[in-house]
């Protein structure tokens, strides 16, 4: 994995609560206030969080697969995606992460429409957010959003943390929301 940084991370990560381990990942001193790591953040969340309880070097191994499989598939995901393609990369990311987890192939009909519809459901939320260029608080609303489909679709246990973070990054996006952002410090 690229980012070594992001897989140590999700490996010694022991919860099951997505969003906490976003907000460990997205806190490191070696993630950037935007860009296209978060691509890859959302879902490494996801796909960690959904191995919590499972023990042994076969767990291990397979979030290991699991995660460089996902960095390979966030790398087709470019910066500005959302303005460019009119799809969000950490909505992209709960997609990408859906699918490695289901198993799904371009022909299996098994996974294919919830895989669909679990992207169209967080696109909406993030649109609905109301402006562009913020990858922490869409990372924020990807997540959250996830983790009810994860355990309806593939029958997980991911928690849903009901924490709302404070952002500490604001200051350097001049299209920062300010109050109307859930996320602000001031909101």
């Amino acid at each position: 994995m690229e980012a070594a940084w992001i897989e140590s991370a999700c490996l010694a990560w022991e919860g099951n609560d997505p969003a906490e381990l976003l907000e460990v990942l997205m806190g490191s001193d070696e993630c950037p206030a935007f860009g296209p790591v978060h691509h890859v953040l959302v879902g490494a969340a996801l796909l960690t969080c959904s191995c919590a309880g499972k023990d042994g070097a076969a767990a291990r191994d397979s979030l290991t697969s699991d995660l460089a499989e996902l960095e390979r598939r966030a790398a087709c995901v470019p910066g500005a995606a959302c303005a460019q393609w009119g799809v969000c990369g950490a909505a992209a990311s709960c997609g990408m992460a859906f699918a490695i987890m289901a198993g799904n192939a371009p022909l299996r009909r098994e996974g294919w429409s919830e895989g669909q519809l679990i992207v169209a459901d967080i696109l909406q939320r993030i649109a609905r957010a109301g402006a562009p260029r913020c990858c922490k608080r869409d990372a924020r609303i990807a997540v959250r959003a996830a983790v009810p489909w994860f355990n309806r679709e593939l029958g997980t246990h991911l928690a849903e943390g009901d924490a709302i973070p404070s952002c500490s990054v604001f200051e350097a996006n001049s299209a920062c929301l300010q109050g109307a952002c859930p996320y602000h410090p001031g909101a």
